[in-house]
């Protein structure tokens, strides 16, 4: 858990919203709620000759601070600004084990309906929003992509994390010489998420937008041991790098769910 102490939230929350409006025309409030950074997932492809099973290897890091979550609220806030500059936005923060573990049997699509616990409602309900923006963790299958077209993963990834895998030889660019590094293996930060955009209170499902997006770097790409497809980024480059995805998957989605 150490690898991500220095991964600090630079980025202030959406601001609450202002109950003075007048007789102005109505002006949407958006709630924002994110349920993808309590943790960080570590996958390392494992294949067994003859079997379909998934057996990957996987590892849990914890997350305690909201990082990936602020970061996710912070680009749909601006999303909706970018669209809605008269909208107000109001942040729904928790850091509830159970609201991150069992996301998907709690906030259920009852036939275009977002069906919520109360707790939540409640909450929403307490900024006067009229929308409620849902972050959530997304389960796919691993699939990526390489330069020559070549599509392959291993197993299903849901949220965000790293995929670690040994099985292939992959050439990298070194960005100083220009030359090539062999390496086998590459690592993959991913954000498997998705994107609900609801009216509130009736919880009309407007849209949803699930992405499976990763970046991946290969072996070749470490500084000593090109045999460690792990040690291909740094400490800091794989907070980033996750960050990043976090920002532009929510973001364009926004863009694509206001839009509709």
């Amino acid at each position: 858990a150490s690898l991500f102490a220095a991964a600090v939230f630079a980025s202030s929350a959406a601001p609450a919203p202002d109950s003075s409006r007048g007789g102005a025309a109505p002006v949407p409030v958006y709630a924002i709620l994110s349920l993808i950074g309590d943790r960080l997932d570590i996958i390392v492809r494992r294949t067994q000759t003859g079997t379909h099973i998934n057996n990957n290897l996987r590892d849990i890091v914890p997350i305690a601070e909201p990082v990936f979550d602020n970061s996710a609220v912070t680009a749909a806030a601006k999303a909706i600004a970018r669209a809605q500059p008269k909208a107000e936005l109001a942040a729904i923060n928790t850091r509830s084990a159970a609201l991150f573990d069992k996301q998907r049997s709690l906030f259920v699509d009852d036939k275009g309906v977002l069906m919520m616990p109360d707790a939540i409602r409640d909450a929403v309900r307490a900024q006067g929003a009229t929308k409620l923006v849902l972050i959530t963790k997304h389960r796919d299958d691993a699939l990526f992509k390489f330069a020559t077209g070549t599509r392959d993963g291993a197993g299903k990834l849901e949220g965000l994390g790293f995929y670690v895998d040994g099985t292939w030889e992959t050439r990298s660019v070194d960005e100083v010489s220009g030359t090539y590094r062999i390496g086998q293996g590459f690592i993959a930060p991913y954000a498997y998420i998705g994107v609900t955009l609801a009216d509130f209170p009736s919880g009309v499902i407007r849209g949803r937008k699930n992405m499976t997006a990763s970046f991946m770097a290969g072996a070749g790409k470490a500084e000593r041991d090109i045999g460690e497809p792990w040690n291909a980024l740094s400490s800091a480059d794989k907070v980033r790098l996750v960050n990043r995805l976090v920002e532009r998957e929510v973001g364009a989605a926004m863009d694509e769910l206001i839009a509709k």
